[in-house]
Protein backbone atom coordinates (compact mmCIF):
# COMPACT_ATOMS: atom_id res chain seq x y z
CA UNK A 1 0.00 0.00 0.00
CA UNK A 2 1.41 3.41 -0.95
CA UNK A 3 1.21 6.59 1.01
CA UNK A 4 -1.43 7.79 -1.30
CA UNK A 5 -3.60 4.71 -0.71
CA UNK A 6 -2.97 5.23 3.04
CA UNK A 7 -4.01 8.66 3.09
CA UNK A 8 -6.99 7.54 1.07
CA UNK A 9 -8.58 5.60 3.14
CA UNK A 10 -7.58 7.37 6.42
CA UNK A 11 -9.92 10.23 4.28
CA UNK A 12 -12.45 7.45 3.87
CA UNK A 13 -12.53 6.72 7.30
CA UNK A 14 -12.72 10.18 8.75
CA UNK A 15 -16.16 10.86 6.75
CA UNK A 16 -17.06 6.97 7.78
CA UNK A 17 -17.19 8.13 11.71
CA UNK A 18 -18.27 11.33 10.99
CA UNK A 19 -22.36 10.22 10.81
CA UNK A 20 -21.24 10.24 7.04
CA UNK A 21 -21.70 13.66 6.44
CA UNK A 22 -19.27 15.99 5.64
CA UNK A 23 -16.94 17.75 3.26
CA UNK A 24 -13.89 16.10 2.14
CA UNK A 25 -11.22 19.11 0.96
CA UNK A 26 -8.83 17.29 -1.08
CA UNK A 27 -5.91 18.80 -2.88
CA UNK A 28 -5.51 18.41 -6.67
CA UNK A 29 -3.81 15.03 -8.21
CA UNK A 30 -4.40 13.25 -4.64
CA UNK A 31 -7.47 10.77 -5.19
CA UNK A 32 -10.71 12.31 -4.90
CA UNK A 33 -12.59 9.40 -6.34
CA UNK A 34 -10.25 6.99 -5.44
CA UNK A 35 -11.07 7.90 -2.02
CA UNK A 36 -14.75 7.65 -2.81
CA UNK A 37 -14.59 4.01 -3.64
CA UNK A 38 -12.81 3.57 -0.83
CA UNK A 39 -15.58 4.69 0.93
CA UNK A 40 -18.29 2.59 -1.44
CA UNK A 41 -16.52 -0.28 -0.89
CA UNK A 42 -17.47 -0.40 2.95
CA UNK A 43 -21.47 0.40 2.23
CA UNK A 44 -23.70 -2.24 1.10
CA UNK A 45 -23.34 -3.65 -2.62
CA UNK A 46 -25.51 -1.86 -5.43
CA UNK A 47 -26.65 1.00 -2.42
CA UNK A 48 -28.58 4.05 -4.22
CA UNK A 49 -26.15 6.69 -5.04
CA UNK A 50 -26.20 9.66 -6.66
CA UNK A 51 -23.44 11.60 -8.07
CA UNK A 52 -23.08 15.48 -9.33
CA UNK A 53 -20.88 17.21 -10.96
CA UNK A 54 -20.61 20.31 -13.02
CA UNK A 55 -19.56 19.41 -16.31
CA UNK A 56 -19.82 15.92 -18.22
CA UNK A 57 -16.48 15.31 -18.59
CA UNK A 58 -16.10 15.08 -14.74
CA UNK A 59 -18.66 12.30 -15.13
CA UNK A 60 -16.23 10.37 -17.80
CA UNK A 61 -13.35 10.30 -14.88
CA UNK A 62 -16.15 8.70 -12.50
CA UNK A 63 -17.10 6.04 -15.07
CA UNK A 64 -12.69 5.56 -15.92
CA UNK A 65 -12.11 5.45 -12.74
CA UNK A 66 -15.11 3.25 -11.55
CA UNK A 67 -13.95 0.67 -14.30
CA UNK A 68 -10.18 0.48 -13.48
CA UNK A 69 -10.88 0.30 -9.93
CA UNK A 70 -13.46 -2.89 -10.15
CA UNK A 71 -16.27 -0.89 -8.83
CA UNK A 72 -19.25 -2.12 -9.97
CA UNK A 73 -23.16 -0.50 -9.39
CA UNK A 74 -26.17 -0.69 -11.32
CA UNK A 75 -27.92 2.10 -8.85
CA UNK A 76 -25.79 5.04 -9.81
CA UNK A 77 -27.56 8.12 -10.88
CA UNK A 78 -25.16 10.57 -12.66
CA UNK A 79 -26.28 14.59 -13.02
CA UNK A 80 -24.38 17.88 -13.29
CA UNK A 81 -25.36 20.33 -11.00
CA UNK A 82 -27.50 22.51 -13.16
CA UNK A 83 -29.70 19.53 -12.75
CA UNK A 84 -30.05 18.73 -9.08
CA UNK A 85 -33.44 19.49 -8.70
CA UNK A 86 -34.71 16.55 -11.13
CA UNK A 87 -33.41 14.59 -7.92
CA UNK A 88 -35.41 16.89 -5.23
CA UNK A 89 -37.38 14.80 -2.87
CA UNK A 90 -35.67 11.37 -4.11
CA UNK A 91 -33.93 9.25 -1.50
CA UNK A 92 -30.49 8.14 -2.39
CA UNK A 93 -28.19 5.32 0.26
CA UNK A 94 -25.55 8.48 -0.36
CA UNK A 95 -25.13 11.80 -2.88
CA UNK A 96 -22.20 12.97 -3.66
CA UNK A 97 -21.46 16.51 -4.68
CA UNK A 98 -18.46 16.84 -6.13
CA UNK A 99 -16.72 19.97 -6.64
CA UNK A 100 -19.18 21.12 -4.60
CA UNK A 101 -17.75 24.94 -3.73
CA UNK A 102 -18.63 25.43 -7.90
CA UNK A 103 -22.54 25.24 -6.65
CA UNK A 104 -24.28 28.44 -7.68
CA UNK A 105 -26.75 30.31 -4.73
CA UNK A 106 -29.90 28.39 -6.80
CA UNK A 107 -28.44 24.73 -6.54
CA UNK A 108 -27.37 25.30 -3.34
CA UNK A 109 -31.32 26.14 -2.25
CA UNK A 110 -31.92 22.75 -4.24
CA UNK A 111 -29.75 20.97 -1.70
CA UNK A 112 -31.43 22.14 0.70
CA UNK A 113 -34.28 20.23 0.10
CA UNK A 114 -32.08 16.99 -1.47
CA UNK A 115 -29.86 17.17 2.03
CA UNK A 116 -33.41 17.10 3.72
CA UNK A 117 -34.41 13.63 2.55
CA UNK A 118 -31.17 12.06 2.95
CA UNK A 119 -28.62 11.57 5.88
CA UNK A 120 -25.15 10.61 4.28
CA UNK A 121 -24.16 13.31 2.06
CA UNK A 122 -20.08 13.13 0.64
CA UNK A 123 -18.94 16.61 -0.58
CA UNK A 124 -15.99 16.74 -2.42
CA UNK A 125 -13.53 19.67 -3.54
CA UNK A 126 -9.99 20.78 -3.57
CA UNK A 127 -10.38 24.67 -3.93
CA UNK A 128 -12.52 26.17 -1.16
CA UNK A 129 -12.24 29.52 0.19
CA UNK A 130 -13.48 30.83 3.49
CA UNK A 131 -16.35 32.94 2.36
CA UNK A 132 -17.51 29.55 0.46
CA UNK A 133 -17.12 27.32 3.23
CA UNK A 134 -19.17 30.04 5.27
CA UNK A 135 -22.03 29.90 2.89
CA UNK A 136 -22.09 26.37 2.70
CA UNK A 137 -22.16 25.42 6.47
CA UNK A 138 -24.89 28.50 6.95
CA UNK A 139 -26.81 27.01 4.27
CA UNK A 140 -26.47 23.78 4.06
CA UNK A 141 -25.39 22.77 7.62
CA UNK A 142 -22.33 21.07 5.48
CA UNK A 143 -18.82 21.26 7.16
CA UNK A 144 -15.66 20.61 6.38
CA UNK A 145 -14.30 17.33 8.18
CA UNK A 146 -11.11 16.52 6.38
CA UNK A 147 -8.33 18.57 4.62
CA UNK A 148 -5.16 17.54 2.98
CA UNK A 149 -3.63 20.59 1.23
CA UNK A 150 -1.35 21.42 -1.39
CA UNK A 151 1.67 21.72 0.35
CA UNK A 152 1.72 18.68 3.09
CA UNK A 153 1.04 16.29 -0.34
CA UNK A 154 4.34 17.57 -1.68
CA UNK A 155 6.18 17.19 1.85
CA UNK A 156 4.41 13.63 1.75
CA UNK A 157 5.72 13.17 -2.25
CA UNK A 158 2.10 12.51 -2.85
CA UNK A 159 2.02 14.83 -5.63
CA UNK A 160 4.72 16.46 -7.66
CA UNK A 161 5.86 20.44 -6.65
CA UNK A 162 4.81 23.16 -8.97
CA UNK A 163 6.08 26.86 -9.55
CA UNK A 164 3.57 29.91 -10.36
CA UNK A 165 5.12 32.39 -13.05
CA UNK A 166 2.98 35.68 -13.22
CA UNK A 167 3.31 38.08 -16.10
CA UNK A 168 2.15 41.45 -15.57
CA UNK A 169 1.46 43.77 -18.81
CA UNK A 170 0.11 47.13 -19.53
CA UNK A 171 -3.02 47.15 -21.31
CA UNK A 172 -2.71 48.33 -24.80
CA UNK A 173 -2.99 52.34 -25.31
CA UNK A 174 -1.75 51.85 -29.28
CA UNK A 175 -3.89 50.47 -31.51
CA UNK A 176 -7.83 51.89 -31.49
CA UNK A 177 -10.80 49.46 -31.85
CA UNK A 178 -15.00 50.15 -32.14
CA UNK A 179 -16.45 50.09 -28.78
CA UNK A 180 -20.10 50.51 -27.75
CA UNK A 181 -23.38 50.57 -30.25
CA UNK A 182 -21.87 54.50 -31.72
CA UNK A 183 -18.41 52.00 -32.08
CA UNK A 184 -16.50 54.87 -31.16
CA UNK A 185 -12.48 54.24 -31.77
CA UNK A 186 -10.53 53.37 -28.22
CA UNK A 187 -7.51 51.98 -27.69
CA UNK A 188 -8.54 48.81 -24.39
CA UNK A 189 -6.50 51.12 -22.01
CA UNK A 190 -8.81 53.66 -22.19
CA UNK A 191 -11.98 51.79 -23.00
CA UNK A 192 -11.00 49.75 -19.56
CA UNK A 193 -11.08 53.77 -18.06
CA UNK A 194 -14.07 54.50 -19.05
CA UNK A 195 -15.57 51.46 -18.21
CA UNK A 196 -14.18 51.95 -14.82
CA UNK A 197 -15.05 55.15 -14.09
CA UNK A 198 -18.96 54.59 -15.03
CA UNK A 199 -19.06 51.51 -12.86
CA UNK A 200 -17.26 53.94 -9.84
CA UNK A 201 -20.33 56.59 -10.47
CA UNK A 202 -22.75 53.91 -10.83
CA UNK A 203 -21.80 52.64 -7.26
CA UNK A 204 -21.98 55.76 -5.40
CA UNK A 205 -25.39 56.84 -6.89
CA UNK A 206 -27.00 53.35 -6.02
CA UNK A 207 -26.95 51.45 -9.59
CA UNK A 208 -26.73 48.42 -10.60
CA UNK A 209 -23.34 48.46 -12.66
CA UNK A 210 -23.51 44.36 -12.88
CA UNK A 211 -23.49 44.80 -16.72
CA UNK A 212 -21.29 47.38 -17.06
CA UNK A 213 -18.52 44.98 -14.68
CA UNK A 214 -19.30 42.06 -17.20
CA UNK A 215 -18.58 44.36 -20.30
CA UNK A 216 -14.51 45.26 -18.35
CA UNK A 217 -13.97 41.37 -17.48
CA UNK A 218 -15.19 40.61 -21.28
CA UNK A 219 -12.49 43.61 -22.29
CA UNK A 220 -9.63 42.05 -20.35
CA UNK A 221 -10.43 38.18 -21.16
CA UNK A 222 -10.05 40.16 -25.16
CA UNK A 223 -7.29 42.05 -23.97
CA UNK A 224 -4.69 43.01 -27.12
CA UNK A 225 -1.69 43.18 -24.95
CA UNK A 226 -2.39 39.79 -23.26
CA UNK A 227 -2.79 38.03 -26.39
CA UNK A 228 0.74 39.83 -27.88
CA UNK A 229 2.27 38.62 -24.71
CA UNK A 230 0.97 34.84 -24.85
CA UNK A 231 2.12 34.85 -28.18
CA UNK A 232 5.89 35.93 -27.14
CA UNK A 233 6.30 33.16 -24.67
CA UNK A 234 5.20 31.01 -27.59
CA UNK A 235 7.53 31.83 -30.09
CA UNK A 236 10.23 32.10 -27.71
CA UNK A 237 9.08 28.21 -26.80
CA UNK A 238 8.48 26.68 -30.18
CA UNK A 239 9.62 23.37 -29.43
CA UNK A 240 8.14 23.00 -26.13
CA UNK A 241 4.66 21.62 -25.36
CA UNK A 242 2.55 24.32 -24.24
CA UNK A 243 -1.33 24.75 -23.47
CA UNK A 244 -3.23 27.74 -23.39
CA UNK A 245 -6.05 28.78 -21.61
CA UNK A 246 -8.10 31.24 -23.18
CA UNK A 247 -11.46 33.50 -22.24
CA UNK A 248 -13.05 34.02 -25.68
CA UNK A 249 -12.15 31.76 -29.04
CA UNK A 250 -11.17 35.17 -30.88
CA UNK A 251 -8.16 34.94 -28.63
CA UNK A 252 -7.91 31.29 -29.08
CA UNK A 253 -8.00 31.87 -33.18
CA UNK A 254 -5.73 34.38 -33.09
CA UNK A 255 -2.83 33.12 -31.06
CA UNK A 256 -1.60 30.89 -34.12
CA UNK A 257 -1.81 28.24 -32.78
CA UNK A 258 -4.51 25.06 -33.03
CA UNK A 259 -6.91 26.03 -31.17
CA UNK A 260 -10.18 24.19 -29.61
CA UNK A 261 -13.60 25.10 -28.41
CA UNK A 262 -16.87 25.05 -28.84
CA UNK A 263 -17.18 25.93 -32.26
CA UNK A 264 -13.88 24.13 -33.18
CA UNK A 265 -14.31 22.39 -36.63
CA UNK A 266 -11.53 20.20 -35.99
CA UNK A 267 -13.10 17.71 -33.09
CA UNK A 268 -10.15 15.83 -32.88
CA UNK A 269 -7.98 18.59 -31.92
CA UNK A 270 -7.69 18.58 -28.51
CA UNK A 271 -7.33 14.59 -28.31
CA UNK A 272 -4.67 14.30 -30.86
CA UNK A 273 -2.90 17.29 -28.71
CA UNK A 274 -3.68 15.12 -25.32
CA UNK A 275 -1.86 12.40 -27.08
CA UNK A 276 1.18 14.22 -27.91
CA UNK A 277 0.92 15.21 -31.30
CA UNK A 278 1.89 19.03 -32.04
CA UNK A 279 3.51 21.62 -29.31
CA UNK A 280 0.89 24.27 -29.10
CA UNK A 281 -2.77 24.37 -28.41
CA UNK A 282 -4.97 26.48 -27.60
CA UNK A 283 -8.36 26.06 -25.24
CA UNK A 284 -11.54 27.92 -24.36
CA UNK A 285 -13.27 27.21 -20.90
CA UNK A 286 -12.39 23.11 -21.60
CA UNK A 287 -9.18 21.19 -21.78
CA UNK A 288 -8.27 21.28 -17.56
CA UNK A 289 -11.08 18.40 -16.38
CA UNK A 290 -11.10 15.16 -17.89
CA UNK A 291 -8.52 15.17 -19.99
CA UNK A 292 -4.89 13.25 -19.25
CA UNK A 293 -2.59 14.76 -21.43
CA UNK A 294 1.61 13.34 -22.52
CA UNK A 295 3.88 15.72 -20.65
CA UNK A 296 3.76 19.43 -21.17
CA UNK A 297 6.59 22.26 -20.71
CA UNK A 298 4.03 25.07 -19.84
CA UNK A 299 0.68 25.77 -18.97
CA UNK A 300 -0.38 29.00 -19.86
CA UNK A 301 -3.47 30.85 -18.40
CA UNK A 302 -4.33 33.92 -20.58
CA UNK A 303 -7.46 35.08 -18.99
CA UNK A 304 -9.19 34.72 -15.92
CA UNK A 305 -12.80 36.42 -13.95
CA UNK A 306 -13.56 37.99 -10.33
CA UNK A 307 -14.01 34.61 -8.86
CA UNK A 308 -10.86 33.74 -7.36
CA UNK A 309 -12.03 29.76 -7.30
CA UNK A 310 -12.41 29.36 -10.25
CA UNK A 311 -8.69 30.65 -11.36
CA UNK A 312 -7.46 28.65 -7.83
CA UNK A 313 -9.39 25.72 -9.59
CA UNK A 314 -7.55 25.85 -12.85
CA UNK A 315 -4.24 26.30 -11.11
CA UNK A 316 -5.21 22.77 -8.84
CA UNK A 317 -5.90 21.47 -12.66
CA UNK A 318 -3.00 22.32 -14.16
CA UNK A 319 -0.80 20.87 -11.92
CA UNK A 320 -2.66 17.86 -11.89
CA UNK A 321 -1.60 17.36 -15.45
CA UNK A 322 2.16 15.64 -15.91
CA UNK A 323 5.02 17.83 -17.24
CA UNK A 324 8.55 17.24 -19.13
CA UNK A 325 10.71 19.30 -16.97
CA UNK A 326 14.08 18.62 -15.28
CA UNK A 327 12.48 18.42 -11.87
CA UNK A 328 8.74 17.55 -12.80
CA UNK A 329 8.09 20.53 -11.36
CA UNK A 330 4.42 21.66 -12.87
CA UNK A 331 4.82 25.03 -14.54
CA UNK A 332 2.34 27.91 -14.70
CA UNK A 333 2.38 31.00 -16.39
CA UNK A 334 -0.39 33.42 -15.87
CA UNK A 335 -0.90 36.58 -18.01
CA UNK A 336 -2.47 39.51 -16.14
CA UNK A 337 -3.13 43.22 -16.59
CA UNK A 338 -1.49 45.45 -14.43
CA UNK A 339 -4.91 47.36 -13.50
CA UNK A 340 -5.81 46.85 -9.86
CA UNK A 341 -9.12 45.44 -10.41
CA UNK A 342 -7.45 42.09 -11.77
CA UNK A 343 -4.67 42.46 -9.74
CA UNK A 344 -7.63 42.07 -6.85
CA UNK A 345 -8.73 38.72 -8.93
CA UNK A 346 -5.60 37.43 -9.44
CA UNK A 347 -4.83 37.91 -5.49
CA UNK A 348 -7.97 36.16 -4.13
CA UNK A 349 -7.14 33.23 -6.39
CA UNK A 350 -3.46 33.12 -5.50
CA UNK A 351 -4.18 33.14 -1.61
CA UNK A 352 -4.78 29.18 -1.85
CA UNK A 353 -0.82 28.92 -2.85
CA UNK A 354 2.70 28.67 -1.21
CA UNK A 355 3.82 32.25 -1.69
CA UNK A 356 7.37 31.08 -1.84
CA UNK A 357 6.28 29.15 -4.99
CA UNK A 358 4.68 32.93 -6.80
CA UNK A 359 7.05 34.19 -8.81
CA UNK A 360 6.22 37.87 -10.46
CA UNK A 361 8.10 37.96 -13.79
Amino acid sequence: MTLRDKRQKEFADVWLNHGKFGILNLCPRFGKIRTTISILNRMESNCNILIAYPDNKIKQSWIEEFEEMSYVNDNITYTTHRSLHKQSGTEFDIVIIDEIHLLSEAQIGVCVDLFSQNDNILGLTGTLSKWTKRTLKEELGISVIANYPINKAIDEGVIADYQINVIKVPLDNTTRNEYGKKKIKKTELQQFKYLSGVINKMMYSGGNSMFMRLARMRLIQSSLAKKQKTKQILNNNKDQRILVFCGVTAIADSLGIPSYHSKSKDKDALKNFAEGKGTHMAVVKIGNTGVTYKPLNKVIINYFDSNGENLAQKINRCMAMEYDTPDKKAQIYIISSNEKVEEKWLNKALEFFDKSKIKYV
